[in-house]
């Protein structure tokens, strides 16, 4: 396992620690219809609702058909960050920003995903900004992204170019980060 990896894992670990108190000692939400998981724990009492945790994946996430769209290997910290569990995001604080971390909730989540990364570096590649991948937003207008060439995470406006070096690589970011109960709204 890499030191990205196991900084998300930990990461989505202190998540999980914040509901030790709560019923069933998990994070709870609900969606406007059934949409199953492998990381859904119980149902909930309403259709939609349930107790869930980060599960590993079984199969790492495949970027193959996007990165032949682009002609380009992704940065390896993109297929950890997204390949290595299935989890609704999560809120996070650093002490210089709070947003909503990206996760992959299930298949149907996960394609929904790929449109929108590719959505995205494509409006980048036509305003000839540097190649970056979104992981998270805030509210404002603002997202947080781990640029191709230098791994670094920063924040920017959608088709502009990022404006602010939050890290230089994914796994110290993960580390900085704090999470909290609030509700994700990805």
């Amino acid at each position: 396992m890499n030191d990205c990896y196991l900084a998300l894992e930990a990461l989505l670990t202190r998540y999980i620690n914040l509901f030790s108190e709560d019923e069933k000692g998990l994070p709870y939400l609900e969606f406007q219809h059934a949409w199953h998981s492998e990381c859904v724990i119980d149902q909930g009492m309403a259709e939609g609702s349930y107790f869930w945790k980060p599960t590993k994946r079984q199969q790492p996430i495949s970027f193959k058909e996007m990165e032949s769209a682009l002609e380009l290997p992704f940065h390896p910290d993109l297929h950890i960050f997204y390949g290595s569990f299935w989890s609704n995001g999560i809120c996070v604080d650093r002490h210089d920003i709070n947003f909503n971390l990206i996760q992959i909730w299930n298949d149907e989540d996960e394609q929904m995903l790929k449109e929108n990364l590719l959505g995205h570096a494509f409006a980048k590649i036509k305003a000839k900004l540097p190649l970056s991948f979104f992981i998270g937003c805030t509210n404002g207008n603002e997202v947080i992204c781990l640029e191709q060439e230098s791994g670094h995470i920063v924040l920017e406006k959608p088709g502009n170019k990022a404006h602010r070096i939050l890290a230089n690589d994914l796994q110290s970011f993960l580390i900085s980060l704090q999470p909290t109960k609030d509700s994700y709204s990805g």
